[in-house]
């Protein structure tokens, strides 16, 4: 995007001075008011050129060092002034409008002619969600504080700050069924990585599951047989209405939630199970369950834009997935609900053949002062547990605070080799 330099007047009082001195000649001619004329015309001038020569001469640059953070993680910019310009630039402040919380690059630097400066700017990441670093300005001056330079630089770059990712939750992911690693009893009639045996080749059966060892030695062919997976597709559910949540910030039931959230995404993908997530706040987001490194970006940013700010209630949110949910997969619920309307719908779900774990967060954790929602939260806990559901209570600080979390786990960096190969760094803060 092309920026234009600007020279603005900053200080009306030296023209004003000239202009009586330019009346005071002319009025009451004397040598003493025509060198005065002269000097503060010459010292606009110079002024002028001074400034018109910064703004030809100073450019500017910021670089993001890591294009993905998570809450925790140390954001990092390489800035960079150039001064080609034969005048110094005795100050330049860098002017940003940057919205990420925490995150300040506004600084005043100074930079000789025909020299270059550089330095790091970083902040710990507070917050998650979308932000924007930029747009950003440069702005200088001459000695003499008459004539000031603008260098804009309008463009701006969007940064997504992710949840950070626990490694130790109280909450284990649920079993379902199947095609993929765990081995259940039931025989598959698709193949999977699990082989349980072998058997006698039928005419339907496909040519590359035979089992060339066994078809050798017997003299006949025999083809593979495959298990079926306990370890089926996961589906996430988080309550994003309004009304039920607590706190604020790192200690809100909210957040809570998207960390439970992230950390479960995580242990699933390496397990290499195919996981989804349904969020029903004021914009609705479902992500059908998968594996692979895409999946665990769309999640990650899924749950870095999420907010609790729905009007649907539970129950409408487990008749929805009810229509997408396929039988034999798992689904985990999270909520900071109280009450118990929803446990029908919850019933409706685990009769489709869904293997539906329910994980509770007390609201008397985050609240200020004892609530009877503490009796009503454990109360409704037994009462989950009574209709054969896996549940799990989850106070606040349970899961730990995001940027205690990132401080244990260290900082990483990554760089890249002559030849193209990328390497990961442990940094020394690491344990």
């Amino acid at each position: 995007m092309e920026f234009k330099p600007a020279i603005r007047l900053q200080r009306r009082l030296p023209f004003i001075s000239l202009l009586m001195l330019v009346l005071a000649a002319v009025l009451l001619p004397s040598k003493i008011w025509n060198t005065l004329l002269i000097g503060m015309g010459g010292l606009i001038l110079a002024a002028y050129l001074w400034a018109r020569l910064l703004s030809r001469g100073l450019q500017g640059s910021r670089h993001l060092r890591f294009g993905w953070v998570s809450v925790g993680d140390r954001l990092g910019e390489q800035f960079e002034i150039r001064n080609d310009g034969e005048l110094p630039a005795l100050w330049v402040e860098v002017v940003d409008e940057s919205n990420v919380p925490g995150y300040r690059a506004a600084v005043v630097r100074s930079v000789g002619s025909r020299t270059i400066d550089r330095w790091r700017q970083s902040a710990v990441c507070q917050q998650r969600g979308q932000f924007r670093l930029g747009p950003w300005a440069l702005h200088s001056a001459d000695p003499f504080g008459i004539f000031k330079v603008i260098i804009p630089y309008p463009e701006s770059q969007e940064i997504i700050i992710h949840p950070p990712i626990h490694s130790q939750i109280p909450v284990p992911l649920p079993d379902g069924q199947s095609s993929g690693r765990s081995r259940a009893r039931q025989r598959s009639w698709q193949a999977t990585i699990n082989a349980a045996g072998v058997r006698h080749y039928q005419p339907q059966d496909p040519l590359h599951w035979i089992h060339w060892p066994t078809t050798a030695r017997r003299d006949s062919l025999f083809i593979r047989q495959f298990d079926l997976d306990a370890a089926g597709d996961v589906w996430i559910l988080l309550d994003f209405q309004t009304s039920v949540q607590l706190g604020q910030g790192a200690d809100s039931t909210e957040e809570h939630m998207v960390l439970l959230a992230a950390a479960l995404s995580a242990q699933s993908l390496e397990r290499h199970r195919a996981i989804g997530l349904a969020t029903y706040g004021r914009q609705p987001q479902l992500i059908t369950p998968s594996r692979g490194e895409s999946q665990r970006w769309k999640l990650l940013r899924a749950l870095a834009l999420a907010t609790a700010d729905g009007q649907a209630d539970l129950r409408v949110a487990l008749r929805d997935l009810a229509q997408v949910a396929r039988r034999r997969s798992a689904v985990i619920v999270i909520t900071p609900s109280g009450d118990d309307n929803w446990l029908p719908d919850l019933l409706q779900l685990a009769q489709r053949g869904i293997t539906c774990n329910v994980v509770l967060l007390d609201r008397d954790s985050f609240q200020e002062g004892p609530q009877p929602a503490t009796l009503r939260v454990k109360g409704l806990w037994d009462t989950v547990r009574r209709h054969g559901f896996d549940c799990y209570l989850i106070q606040r600080g349970q899961v730990g605070r995001p940027i205690q979390e990132a401080a244990r786990r260290g900082f990483w960096e990554f760089k890249v080799t002559a030849t193209g190969k990328v390497i990961t760094v442990r940094s020394p803060f690491d344990q």
